[in-house]
């Protein structure tokens, strides 16, 4: 492309170069490090001078050649000089002879002055913060700027950044403020007074001292550590209000709470998605930790060997900073594997000697913030210990004293950003503490000698919660209950192992049981079994039928038939000391199923009879819809097709009046098994199609890895063996990543047969290209190929 005129006004120049590239707005953001608000701004003019770092961010994310970076640069206008004359100020004010327009020196802790230089650190991690920081800054609108976030997360280490590559912009002045060591609101205006050289008021107010000599200037205050003094935020205001030009940046735990405020909350930096090496070496979290690391004198590099071991540190340390940078020297002396094994130790890592003391280690940072706190506030913070991931009101309520009203201790956390609020599944608010804080706090928990005792609540909370689970997963609400106990996850696990620490094997066995399914549909069967292998004797037989009866479950959806038909054995025989119905009927059907797949039919015949006698005895509708599916299924591997044919379509029906998505997502999956068998393309396309929106909506690793190879199956014999490749590849992924094995007998050879045919038509090298392009695909690009394969084929018709 011909170089952009260098003449002529930035946004323009921006706008063409992007627009000659087809990028939109939130592409050219995501590329750059920055927000789409802040290149919105910039191509408005309303940034008419972007900092050096964001033109070089911009001329990158474009590829912009020598020609048109050196157009990007010249479109940018001349900052002025710093020193340079400042706006007219009115003789009448005695800020013309008080400050002048050149920066002046900073204030470092302790009283002594240092000028706006660079930072001695590279700031990792934070581009983007950093400039939607730099454009609230220079917008003139926002002028009280709090940045929040909890102790360690890089507050200050971001609002230096701003100060020192905003200063250039502030021709009255850039000056930063340390307040660390204030503790009385009504000292902060006379120790911004003495940070710019003013002299103490005499006979007046302190505020009214300050203003005259800011009225006038464009000045840049940054105010760092504002959590012990919030009650000086209606003065901040106030010296806001009466001052035009001044703008001040905060930094804090806890909002001011005042009208002119904009909060900035920041977060910890973002750690790996996955465990490859290239996921691993672009987080921002793990870039901090090698940067560190080579710093304290040990150079490390993200290996294939070393990348899971990297990745996992950083998640422990919930990528915040601090946590990151105390944990970083230890690579020195341990491998990243060794070091992983000893993050629990809390003397790992001590802080550099020109930290100030409150950030030399994690706990005095926490320490800092328990100064701040009532000492119920302090009690509620030590028992959220015991929480892990995340928490709702109604589980904290739970683990604290019966009956407290948690609401205004947890509000003031939440102020102070040691908890915080995070995405919620229901209507219920969700919360969680970083993993740095959540161990600090069990070390507080314990010392208090209320581990126990509140480890036992939290333990028999969850357990209720998942025994009660286990009625609404069989209903119309899966959705709602899967999503909840997702949330939950590492709560109910820690549930569990704390059941069995306590030998209530039972207990154990009855959680476990109860969330079987959601275990299997959500990706977790591996764990699920592991969790029900370690069931001790302890358990009851109705515990133990529960319990074997999840085991059955997540055998089947693994395709581990050979455990499978083995534990069934001791189930039934289980099951025949137990005179519950409702319990007995879901075993005897698994157990049935595992027949129907070993091929003994007789005996899967039986099961299955007696599993449908009892299922509606017990009023167990879910139990009875899956029975009847079983023995749909028995007559396919019997080949008795127009047995089949009488009871799954009245299964399918069944399965919409229970609701439930994974049931009717089941039958329609079974039922396609039949039409394929029958050679009904335009039927099969409809029920598979349903199946696959059903199972991608409801997020069902299990339903959907039976009904993509059916639907790749499909593509081929209507003649489009590319998208039959490439869903055969999407559903491998799946099975991969949540160990599903698709091992129905019918189903897995008319799949295989399809498969062969495929690569048959495609030849190996376009095959293998297309499968790798569906084992990476995303749910919506699998909807959108879905949806073309049943168009193709005629789908449409309701099953």
């Amino acid at each position: 492309m011909e170089a952009v005129a260098a003449s002529g006004d930035f946004a323009v120049v921006l706008r063409r170069l992007r627009e000659s590239r087809s990028l939109t707005q939130e592409e050219l953001a995501e590329r750059a490090g920055l927000t789409a608000k802040a290149i919105g701004a910039l191509e408005r003019g309303e940034r008419r001078r972007p900092y050096p770092h964001t033109v070089r961010a911009l001329a990158d994310a474009l590829a912009l050649g020598d020609d048109d970076r050196a157009a990007l640069v010249a479109a940018v206008p001349s900052r002025p000089r710093v020193g340079s004359t400042p706006p007219a100020v009115p003789s009448s004010s005695p800020s013309a002879t008080r400050v002048t327009a050149s920066p002046v020196p900073l204030p470092a802790p302790g009283g002594a002055r240092y000028a706006p230089a660079g930072p001695m650190t590279p700031l990792i991690g934070r581009d983007g913060e950093l400039a939607e920081l730099l454009a609230l800054v220079g917008s003139g609108t926002c002028r009280l700027v709090t940045i929040t976030g909890p102790g360690g997360v890089g507050k200050t280490r971001l609002a230096m950044e701003v100060l020192h590559l905003a200063a250039p912009d502030f021709p009255g002045g850039a000056h930063g403020v340390d307040l660390s060591a204030v503790r009385e609101p009504k000292l902060v205006v006379p120790r911004i007074a003495a940070a710019l050289g003013l002299p103490d008021a005499v006979g007046v107010e302190p505020l009214d001292a300050l203003v005259p000599h800011l009225v006038g200037l464009r000045m840049l205050l940054v105010l760092d550590n504002l959590e012990q003094l919030t009650k000086a935020a209606p003065v901040l205001a106030g010296l806001v209000a009466r001052c035009p030009d001044l703008v001040v940046v905060a930094t804090s735990r806890a909002p001011l709470r005042v009208r002119a405020e904009h909060e900035f909350v920041l977060g910890p930096l973002t750690t790996p998605a996955a465990d490859d090496v290239d996921a691993v070496a672009s987080s921002p979290a793990v870039a901090l930790l090698l940067d560190r690391a080579a710093a304290a004198g040990s150079p490390t590099v993200v290996t294939d060997a070393d990348a899971p071991a990297l990745a996992a540190i950083v998640r422990r340390l919930d990528g915040l900073p601090l946590a990151v940078e105390l944990a970083a020297p230890g690579l020195r002396l341990l491998s990243p594997w060794a070091l992983l094994t000893r993050l629990e130790q809390p003397g790992l890592g001590a802080g550099l000697r020109d930290l100030p003391e409150r950030h030399r280690t994690m706990a005095a940072v926490l320490e800092w913030s328990m100064d701040l706190l009532e000492p119920e506030e302090i009690a509620l913070f030590e028992r959220l210990a015991v929480v892990s991931g995340g928490f709702s009101l109604d589980s904290i309520e739970a683990v604290t004293a019966e009956g407290a009203d948690v609401l205004p201790a947890l509000g003031a956390l939440v102020d102070q950003s040691l908890v915080l609020r995070v995405p919620s599944p229901d209507r219920q608010p969700r919360f969680r503490l970083l993993e740095p804080v959540r161990q600090y706090a069990m070390r507080r928990l314990h010392a208090s000698g209320l581990a126990t005792a509140t480890a036992d609540r939290h333990a028999a909370y969850f357990h209720a919660r998942a025994t009660a689970s286990a009625a609404l997963l069989e209903g119309p609400d899966l959705v709602a209950v899967l999503d909840r106990l997702d949330a939950d996850h590492a709560n109910l696990r820690s549930a569990y192992l704390r059941l069995l620490e306590l030998d209530r094997d039972g207990d154990a066995a009855e959680l476990a049981g109860s969330i079987w399914l959601y275990l299997a549909l959500r990706g977790h069967a591996r764990e699920g079994l592991a969790w029900l292998e370690r069931i001790g004797p302890g358990a009851s037989d109705v515990a133990r039928c529960r319990a074997l009866a999840g085991r059955l479950g997540l055998q089947l959806l693994a395709g581990d038939h050979v455990s499978m038909r083995s534990d069934a054995g001791v189930a039934v025989a289980l099951a025949g000391r137990v005179a519950e119905p409702a319990v007995t009927c879901e075993v005897l059907t698994l157990a049935g199923q595992a027949a129907v797949f070993a091929g003994a039919l007789d005996d899967a015949d039986s099961l299955l009879a007696r599993a449908l006698v009892q299922a509606e005895a017990a009023g167990r509708r879910w139990v009875a819809v899956h029975t009847r599916l079983a023995q749909g299924q028995l007559a396919l591997v019997a080949n008795d097709l127009a047995a089949a044919g009488l009871i799954l379509p009245e299964a399918v029906r069944a399965a919409r009046q229970v609701g439930n998505a994974f049931t009717l997502a089941t039958a329609l999956n079974v039922h396609a098994t039949l039409t394929e068998l029958l050679g009904d393309e335009p039927a099969t396309a409809t029920l598979l199609g349903e199946a696959v929106a059903l199972s991608l909506a409801v997020r069902m690793s299990w339903t959907l890895g039976y009904a993509l190879p059916a639907l790749a199956s499909l593509a081929q014999r209507v003649g489009d063996p590319v998208s039959a490749a490439w869903i055969f590849g999407a559903g491998a992924s799946i099975s991969a990543a949540d160990a599903v094995d698709p091992t129905f007998p019918v189903s897995r050879a008319l799949s295989d047969r399809g498969l062969d045919a495929t690569r048959a038509a495609l030849g190996e090298l376009e095959f293998i290209r297309e499968w790798d392009a569906g084992r990476a695909a995303s749910d919506s690009e699998i909807q959108a190929r879905a949806a073309v394969v049943t168009t193709r084929a005629g789908g449409g018709r309701s099953a």
